[in-house]
């Protein structure tokens, strides 16, 4: 304003006099273009594109502390050992149907094995595709208005996500599953108000590459029906909407329904190869309990920050929700105190809750009733993966609860109330200023909460046991000769559950080693690899041999018979037998050797050389026969089950 207006409005009646403070023309010159440049360039977007680099700077460095775990191994193994063919894209296993996930792994391996560093940029990639598409979301939705910031910064940093994140199997399903729903709403919001053919088909495209990663996706179409109806057709109630919705726009349904029912027929016919299949709940109480649990004790206390602290799982390569009695009744009282507000405030925002608790009963707790509930239901509604999903719909339809459309029914007031059910200018002022402070308040609890939340999560978890044992083994490997005897066993726990080493480290240079499920005849130099991942020689832990009688390093022959007891009777879990021979023949021969009531063959090549004889059960001993006139000497026996020889020397040596 000029000079002259400043001074009759300072002199106004019924203005108070301020002294005015001026400043030189020039003390603010250097700001204005500055200034003017952010406005032309459209804050908004400059706020939610650094926001999403924060978010992907965070990602990548939370990422450098973790590695590959548990089915990551297992099915990074199989895109190894598979042909990009459809039998190998729509096998289940222990898992779920997951194409898009299958052509990641395979594309992955055979780009770099095991290489964490790759899977970290593939992680960050999605994740800033997904922050992008959920901001073209909410500004089509709200327009690129200041208040959209507040949405989109809480999907980008609420914690339910980070433990989906840091678990590659998790992370290539969900995320892309998160960027396919806002991608394809945002289509489907264009075409409702336009009814281009080629909004049309984006949406239809981007449905069905949310199925190509995750079966959840079969909610996608009934999130966007309820969107439409709830939202975008008017007013009126919401069920005349809905009979509207479908009327209206029955060629996007039926073109949904149609990329669902061919999704369902590979589904079924993929169920063949599933290792387990859909059943119903062990108990009523058990699913009551993993309902309640994951809302109350997962899902509310994300919400607003949690869950504060994790439990760490074995080797920490994972961590569960561990929330606070006193945050997790927190947050259901937060809960409800700011649906109600909203709901007072606008009434039509009941519709937005009621789609979110629609889309965590059937996305979230229905699959998981169906497959995996059984005695832990408890714990089990610990594991925050199971609502990560829930993030891009809580940001949607918290959104369509509290502000207004751009177009159509809902356009309203900075909160959203409705402009045809206007409230008394004292009621809406109250109304204002109480959502005001229930956001301000709750934002401050989100943002302490969630940088809280993150950095127990990284100090809960790590990827160093996981990263060691792949890095020794492909060092011991390379170490060793090739056709080097290894007897497979299962690795630890807390890197890969049953799963064997074959499977988990035999690719890393394929064709190498000579992996034996159960060593049988004659084999020297048998190793096994440690849980360090370092490769030792193999042992067979349980019942041995003593000294012999005649205190000669072999065992005494008696009427073609050589007997050598135990000191202590074997395990009844005994599985292998070790026998250390010399064969003093030129030529091999075939003995037998009694174990209990089994008897079995062994072939003894000339020299000195360990046998190996697969048994079962417990015995006190074994006898050795059939051995002819030739010249054997029998040193130690050992029955029970092989191991590493952790005293040994090991590949590589140990710093």
């Amino acid at each position: 304003m000029s000079e002259a207006d400043e001074e009759a409005h300072v002199n106004r009646p019924g203005t108070a006099v301020v002294p005015l403070v001026r400043t030189g023309p020039d003390e603010w010159a250097d700001l204005r273009p500055a200034v003017r440049w952010l406005q032309d360039r459209r804050p908004v977007a400059l706020v939610a594109i650094l926001a999403i680099i924060a978010q992907a700077v965070w990602l990548a460095q939370f990422l450098s502390g973790l590695y590959f775990s548990h089915d990551d191994f297992v099915n990074l193994d199989l895109a190894r050992q598979s042909s990009l063919s459809w039998g190998y894209l729509t096998y289940i296993g222990p898992d779920h149907l997951m194409i898009g996930e299958r052509v990641i792994d395979w594309l992955a391996v055979r780009i770099s094995f095991y290489n964490w560093g790759l899977a970290s940029a593939v992680t960050v990639a999605l994740a800033v595709a997904a922050g992008l598409a959920a901001f073209a979301l909410l500004r089509t939705l709200f327009g690129e208005r200041p208040a959209i910031l507040i949405p989109l910064v809480g999907y980008l940093a609420m914690p339910l996500s980070v433990a989906a994140l840091g678990w590659w199997t998790e992370a290539i399903a969900v995320i892309p599953l998160e960027l396919a729903m806002f991608m394809a709403l945002n289509a489907h919001v264009r075409y409702v108000r336009t009814e281009r053919r080629r909004s049309l088909v984006a949406a239809v495209a981007w449905v069905a590459v949310g199925l190509l990663f995750f079966e959840k996706a079969l909610i996608l179409p009934l999130l966007l029906f309820g969107v439409t109806s709830a939202y975008l057709v008017g007013g009126g109630s919401w069920l005349s909407a809905m009979r509207r919705c479908l009327v209206r726009y029955r060629r996007i349904w039926l073109l949904y329904g149609a990329v669902l029912a061919v999704y369902l027929v590979v589904l079924l016919t993929s169920l063949g190869t599933a290792s387990t299949g859909p059943a119903l709940p062990a108990s009523a109480g058990a699913a009551a309990t993993f309902s309640w649990g994951l809302i109350k004790d997962t899902l509310l206390p994300g919400v607003i920050g949690g869950p504060w602290r994790w439990y760490p799982l074995a080797s920490g390569w994972y961590a569960l929700a561990a929330a606070p009695a006193a945050l997790e009744w927190l947050a259901v009282v937060a809960a409800v105190a700011f649906a109600g507000a909203t709901i007072w405030r606008r009434p039509t925002a009941w519709r937005g809750w009621a789609l979110l608790a629609g889309w965590v009963v059937l996305a979230d707790i229905a699959p998981v009733l169906i497959t995996v509930v059984g005695r832990y239901p408890a714990l089990l509604a610990l594991d925050t993966r199971h609502v990560a999903d829930a993030v891009p719909v809580l940001v949607i339809c918290a959104g369509l609860a509290c502000l207004p459309t751009t177009a159509g029914a809902g356009a309203g007031d900075a909160f959203g109330e409705p402009a045809t059910a206007p409230r008394p200018a004292q009621a809406r002022a109250g109304g204002d200023q109480v959502l005001r402070s229930a956001v301000a308040a709750l934002a401050a609890v989100f943002a302490l909460g969630c940088v809280w939340s993150d950095h127990a999560y990284e100090s809960a978890t790590s990827g160093s046991a996981a990263a060691s044992y792949i890095a020794n083994a492909r060092t011991a490997i390379a170490l060793v000769p090739a056709g080097t005897p290894v007897a497979d066993a299962p690795v630890p726990a807390g890197i890969a559950y049953l799963a064997k080493a074959s499977s988990v480290i035999g690719d890393a240079d394929s064709g190498k080693l000579r992996w034996l499920a159960r060593p049988a005849g004659t084999v020297d130099g048998l190793r096994m690899f440690g849980p360090d991942g370092r490769l030792y020689p193999a042992w067979v832990y349980g019942a041995a041999s003593g000294p012999s009688p005649t205190r000669r390093s072999c065992w005494p022959a008696s009427n073609g018979t050589i007997a050598v007891p135990f000191l202590t009777a074997a395990p009844y879990l005994t599985t292998e037998l070790r026998i250390g021979y010399l064969w003093n023949s030129p030529a091999a021969a075939v003995i037998e050797v009694s174990y209990g009531p089994s008897v079995r063959r062994l072939t003894v090549r000339p020299g000195l050389h360990s046998g190996f004889v697969p048994v079962t059960g417990s015995a006190s001993g074994v006898t050795v026969s059939g051995f002819g006139a030739g010249q054997l000497c029998i040193g130690d026996v050992e029955a029970g089950n092989p191991g590493p020889a952790l005293r040994g020397p090991a590949l590589p040596a140990a710093p």
